[in-house]
C-alpha cells in the first residue's frame, strides 16, 4: 500500500476522527495528490540522508509539485526547479544534498501511484536525467555564486563590469545630481541590450555584445552585466538616441547566426526613476524580465507535450 493509499483510508475511514474536518476543508483529489507526493518527496528525501527535516518544507516544493500533478512541462518545470534549487542555496543546503534531494523527487514520482494518478516517469537517467541536473545545478550555483560575482567589479565570465560596479556607479551619479540641485533622468539614462540565448553558449554573445557597446561608448560610460542575458550601459542622454541606432546595427552583425544566439537582440532606453532605491528596483526588474530558456521538444524527463509560455510585450523605449 502506498503512503496515498493510507492517507486515504484514514481520511475516508467510518468512524475517523480526520474524515469530517478533511471533507469540512474541502480536500479533494488534486489536494490528495498534492500532500501525497510531498510527503512521498520528503520520506524518501530523509531516507537517502537529508540532514535536518525542519529546513526540508520551503514554498518553492509545492511549487514543484503542483507543477508535476497539472503535467506542465518545458519552461514551467524548469522555472519551478531553478526556483527551488536556488531557494535551496539560499538557505544554505549544498549542492550534494540538493541533488539527493532531486533523486528523491525521482524516487517519490517514479514509484507512487494511488492518488498520484497515473505512473509518472521522471527519468534521472541517461540525457533527459543528465538535464535535469543540470538545470537544478545551474539554479542553485546562480544563488550560491551570485555573492561572490556582486562582490566582484568585474564579472568574471565576461569580463565586463559587474552589476555591483553599475551599482556603485548609479550611487555616483545620484549624489552628483543631488549636490547640483538637478535631475538624473535629465541627464543620463541606461541602454538594456538583451540577449536571446542558451545555457554555456551565452557567454560568448555577452562578450560579443559587451565588444559592440564598447565602440559605441567609448567616453568613460559604464558597461556592465545584469543578470544571465542582459547588458546594461550608463550613457549621457544626449544624441543616446542616434548611437542606440547605431549599437542595434552593429548588434545585428556581430552576433547574426552566432552559436547560442536564438533571437534578434535588442537595444532599448530605459529611462533612470528619480532615486536611487528605484533604480535598484528596475535593475532588479531587468533580471526577471530576461527571456525565458527556448523550448524544446522533449521536456526534462517527462513523457508529456511541451508547453511554451507566451511572450510579454517588450518594454518600450523611454
Amino acid at each position: 500500500m502506498t503512503v496515498a493509499e493510507e492517507r486515504e483510508d484514514a481520511i475516508g475511514a467510518p468512524g475517523s476522527d480526520r474524515a469530517p474536518l478533511a471533507r469540512g476543508a474541502g480536500v479533494g483529489r488534486a489536494g490528495l495528490a498534492h500532500g501525497a507526493l510531498r510527503e512521498r518527496w520528503f520520506a524518501c528525501s530523509n531516507a537517502l540522508g537529508w540532514s535536518v527535516a525542519s529546513e526540508w518544507p520551503d514554498p518553492t516544493v509545492d511549487e514543484v509539485c503542483d507543477v508535476i500533478l497539472s503535467g506542465r512541462a518545458g519552461p514551467p518545470l524548469e522555472r519551478a526547479l531553478t526556483r527551488w534549487a536556488g531557494a535551496r542555496a539560499a538557505a544554505g543546503i549544498g549542492l550534494d544534498e540538493t541533488l539527493s534531494d532531486l533523486a528523491a523527487l525521482h524516487t517519490a514520482v517514479s514509484g507512487a501511484l494511488g492518488h498520484l494518478g497515473e505512473r509518472r516517469r521522471l527519468g534521472l537517467p541517461g540525457a533527459e536525467g543528465s538535464r535535469l541536473v543540470r538545470v537544478v545545478s545551474l539554479g542553485w550555483t546562480d544563488v550560491a555564486c551570485g555573492d561572490l560575482s556582486e562582490a566582484a567589479a568585474l564579472d568574471p565570465l565576461s569580463g565586463l563590469a559587474s552589476s555591483r560596479y553599475l551599482r556603485t556607479r548609479l550611487a555616483e551619479v545620484y549624489r552628483a545630481a543631488r549636490a547640483h540641485g538637478g535631475s538624473v533622468g535629465d541627464a543620463h539614462a541606461l541602454v538594456v541590450v538583451t540577449l536571446r540565448v542558451a545555457g554555456w553558449s551565452r557567454v560568448a554573445p555577452l562578450t560579443v555584445a559587451g565588444d559592440a557597446a564598447a565602440v559605441v561608448f567609448d567616453a568613460g560610460e559604464t558597461i556592465a552585466v545584469v543578470g544571465r542575458s542582459t547588458v546594461v550601459v550608463l550613457a549621457p542622454r544626449e544624441g543616446l538616441a542616434a548611437r542606440v541606432r547605431v549599437l542595434r546595427g552593429l548588434l545585428a552583425r556581430r552576433l547574426s547566426g552566432a552559436s547560442g544566439v536564438t533571437g534578434a537582440p535588442s537595444a532599448r532606453i530605459v529611462a533612470l526613476p528619480s532615486s536611487l532605491e528605484a533604480a535598484d528596483e528596475t535593475l532588479a526588474r531587468l533580471r526577471e524580465a530576461e527571456p525565458a530558456a527556448p523550448r524544446r521538444d522533449r521536456i526534462l524527463g517527462f513523457d508529456v507535450p511541451v508547453i511554451a509560455p507566451e511572450d510579454g510585450p517588450d518594454e518600450a523605449d523611454q
